[in-house]
């Protein structure tokens, strides 16, 4: 349901620009001429350590804990989720998050369409029109306590109605709760996480100075015991090392994006004595910063898949610049994302190519590292920055591939030395499902929109077929396939395990939501009998030695559970 409120005048709301040209700002948002459409509402709940994988939202989310404790992670930010406080996911972005074990976590999903009138046009609402009143990817408070609550549980019970008055007012609570975060969004609050986010905040910004427990402490208005203590329990590692890690990502930093000396750059991250930032730069990394600098002394870019990544760090070789997301190349963005200075958007590729090559050359690299089917357009632009490799394609395996990209870049001992010990894990899984008789039959599916698909790829192909011997459920001549079926069709299969990936955007997520529901659904024999186990894009998704070995380990955990 939209609902569309006409008036005669359109009510302008302006801010005035403080600074020195004292410009009115005329592009902010007039909150009067925008409304709303309610996509989906839903309460997602579950045991302490719930986690929500990542997932693309296509329209603006917003997500309002209810009850229990947690992390957020808003595209590639996470902060601690918060009882009476609003959290706005733009559209293109990315969320989920994680349970920490201190109570049941549930939160509110509220999926929205929201549009605006402008000069005889209505159009959707851009996230940085929408930021001018409120602002995306952080907690906002409402205040009186309970009120968010109230709101979300009354649009839940009435979107669904049959009555349609409900649905109606389900919307105009919508409206209700925006309404709510817009008009505090400029209140300040004074409660306890509050002071100890602005004290983390300070660090954050003034790190390079000298910073005291006792001086954070009392920007928090706590005393220092009480202080550390929280900080603690509320992020997960102590105040001080969090300013040490601060420092020595700043370190990282310099080191691969300048020609600093190293006395210089220990000045520049607070510390006046050298010695002892490179003791603490070896304790914290395990290397020192002489040999950090020696082993990121080569720059290499990468262009196109992240699955190039997957092949440098197989031979321990960080790049320079790389495609980087927290849900599509989780395991690369979680380890590596602050060794990696250049994050080249890995949201939708072929919508950011102009981007990402700027990027590149942002990064003055001396060799990039890409696959084979570019455009000319893009080989052309590429190989101005710097000479290019293409990694051959896949058809010819990971293995040559490896050894092809290691002679080019002179680690093939490297290359060997992980080949080896790949073979050896695959060998001791194979061997592992030998005694336990006939090897289990797998059946691996993919949910993209309102549609199954028979799915496989050759990662999935070289792992469970040809590296750990499990039969095939459904047999097919190429490796390589995505084929369309139904229900009725799947549950006519003999399968022992099945693969499900679903596709982690909002429509595909709302959509596999309402099958789970249905009785067609509960009544398949793969849910029934408790066969079916969903599977991440990354690395199921992904052909490279690393996201082979992840394979590896995840399959054996659903073969074997938690037994060694």
């Amino acid at each position: 349901m939209i609902i569309v409120i006409k008036r005669r005048r359109a009510m302008k709301i302006d801010r005035i620009d403080q600074g020195r040209n004292g410009r009115r700002l005329e592009n902010l948002l007039d909150p009067g001429s925008c409304f709303v459409r309610l996509r989906d509402a839903g309460i997602s709940e579950g045991a302490s350590r719930l986690k929500l994988e990542q997932q693309l939202s296509l329209s603006y989310t917003v997500i309002v804990p209810l009850g229990g404790s947690g992390t957020l992670e808003l595209g590639d930010q996470s902060m601690v989720m918060k009882k009476d406080h609003a959290y706005f996911c733009p559209p293109e972005c990315t969320f989920g998050w994680s349970g920490d074990g201190s109570g049941e976590l549930s939160a509110m999903i509220l999926r929205l369409d929201i549009y605006e009138e402008r000069d005889g046009q209505v159009e959707a609402i851009s996230p940085e029109r929408m930021s001018s009143a409120i602002p995306m990817g952080k907690g906002i408070p409402v205040t009186p306590a309970g009120r968010l609550e109230k709101l979300c549980r009354a649009i839940q019970v009435n979107v669904n109605s049959r009555d349609r008055l409900k649905v109606w007012r389900a919307h105009l609570d919508c409206y209700e709760l925006l309404f709510a975060a817009a008009a505090a969004t400029s209140e300040r609050t004074t409660d306890t996480r509050e002071a100890l986010e602005r004290s983390k905040a300070y660090m954050e910004e003034r790190f390079v100075e000298e910073i005291t427990i006792n001086q954070l402490a009392a920007m928090a208005e706590l005393s220092p015991k009480y202080y550390v203590d929280l900080f603690k329990k509320t992020y997960g590692v102590s105040a001080l090392d969090h300013l040490t890690k601060l420092r020595m990502d700043k370190a990282k930093h310099l080191m691969t994006h300048s020609e600093r000396l190293l006395k210089d750059i220990a000045c520049e991250v607070g510390y006046t004595d050298p010695f002892y930032f490179s003791r603490k730069f070896k304790q914290t990394f395990g290397l020192s910063p002489s040999q950090y600098m020696k082993q990121r002394s080569r720059r290499l870019a990468v262009y196109g898949r992240s699955a190039i990544v997957g092949y440098l760090l197989a031979m321990k070789v960080i790049p320079h610049a790389a495609p980087l997301h927290p849900m599509w190349s989780k395991l690369y963005y979680t380890q590596y994302g602050s060794d990696i200075p250049f994050h080249l958007n890995a949201v939708r590729q072929n919508y950011h190519r102009s981007q990402n090559l700027e990027l590149i050359a942002q990064s003055k690299p001396e060799l990039i590292i890409t696959h084979q089917d570019l455009e000319q357009w893009e080989r052309e632009r590429l190989t101005a920055i710097a000479p290019i490799v293409e990694l051959q394609d896949e058809e010819r395996g990971w293995k040559e591939g490896l050894l092809a990209l290691a002679e080019v870049l002179g680690e093939r001992s490297e290359a060997h030395r992980w080949i080896e010990g790949f073979e050896r894990k695959l060998e001791h899984s194979r061997q592992k499902l030998s005694p336990v008789g006939d090897r289990p039959r797998v059946l691996t599916l993919k949910r993209l929109r309102n549609q199954f698909f028979l799915f496989s790829n050759r990662g999935m192909h070289d792992v469970l077929y040809d590296g750990l011997g499990v039969r095939a459920a459904y047999e097919h001549p190429d490796p390589n396939y995505s084929i369309p079926i139904s229900l009725e069709e799947i549950d006519q299969i003999e399968a022992d395990t099945v693969l499900l990936l679903i596709c982690r955007d909002s429509e595909t997520l709302e959509e596999w939501k309402a099958l789970q529901q249905s009785t067609a659904w509960l009544t398949m024999r793969m849910v029934r009998d408790n066969k079916l186990h969903q599977i991440p894009s990354q690395p199921w998704r992904e052909y490279s030695p690393l996201a082979l070995e992840q394979m590896i380990d995840e399959a054996m955990q659903i073969f074997y559970g938690n037994c060694p």
